[in-house]
């Protein structure tokens, strides 16, 4: 499947590149907006809070509720996902308001960790029910602390887990339009929210090339993430 993402991605890349050469599309429409900048500030801000929230709560939720399966932890992490989030937007833009977060970055984060933190806990959870149950007795054993368990066991164990969630957390962030649009109030722009009129443009260029481009930001962020999960591992093995 890796494979054929892959060469899927490298055909678009070089009809992308031959269209360009060939003066049949063009990336300016893009450039001249004037909030390109600003889509661009919020949405890295918005990704790597969501990322890092996805796997902080992700990894103590999952790892709680591995220790002790029920079938209504299950159904209660996913409730979320069972709702339409459109069919409860009204309440959470109410639910906002007397917080005091309307129109604001920290609301579309919320909203964005809404669809996306589910998924997570139990990428977790399953990686939890899958390793051995005696690990943290074995840490304890050896005088070994929290912070160790989680660093230099936990953590290589996981990695694999871990890039998934930042993928899949990538992935539905940065494709969420409407709630971000709504949650947003229209002052929270975002790639997405940007390019949305020009996937619908009769063009094919410029359908094309926002396709491209939305697609080469989810491919730079894993790219990014997987550089940094990689290097951290081989920082963690290497003081054992």
């Amino acid at each position: 499947m890796k494979r054929i993402l892959f060469f899927s991605y490298i055909m678009m890349l070089l009809y992308t590149v031959w269209l360009f050469v060939n003066g049949k599309m063009t990336f300016s429409f893009i450039m001249e907006d004037p909030s390109i900048g600003l889509a661009l500030t919020y949405t890295i801000l918005i990704t790597a809070i969501t990322i890092s929230l996805n796997v902080i709560f992700g990894l103590l939720a999952g790892w709680h509720l591995a220790r002790k399966v029920r079938l209504w932890h299950d159904v209660f992490v996913l409730l979320p996902l069972i709702l339409p989030v459109i069919a409860v937007m009204g309440g959470l833009q109410l639910a906002l308001l007397l917080i005091g977060i309307p129109d604001h970055l920290m609301g579309v984060v919320l909203i964005h960790l809404m669809v996306t933190l589910p998924f997570s806990i139990q990428i977790f959870k399953n990686r939890f029910l899958e390793l051995e149950k005696g690990i943290p007795s074995l840490v304890r054993l050896f005088k070994g602390s929290n912070q160790t368990m989680w660093v230099f066991v936990y953590f290589p164990l996981l990695s694999g887990s871990l890039y998934t969630v930042v993928v899949l957390t990538t992935v539905i962030s940065l494709s969420q339009y409407a709630i971000t649009a709504f949650i947003g109030g229209g002052l929270i722009p975002t790639v997405t929210t940007l390019l949305f009129p020009y996937l619908q443009s009769s063009n094919f260029y410029i359908v094309h090339t926002s396709v491209f481009v939305l697609i080469t930001m989810i491919g730079i962020f894993a790219l990014v993430m997987k550089l940094l999960i990689s290097i951290s591992k081989k920082v963690v093995t290497s003081f054992l």
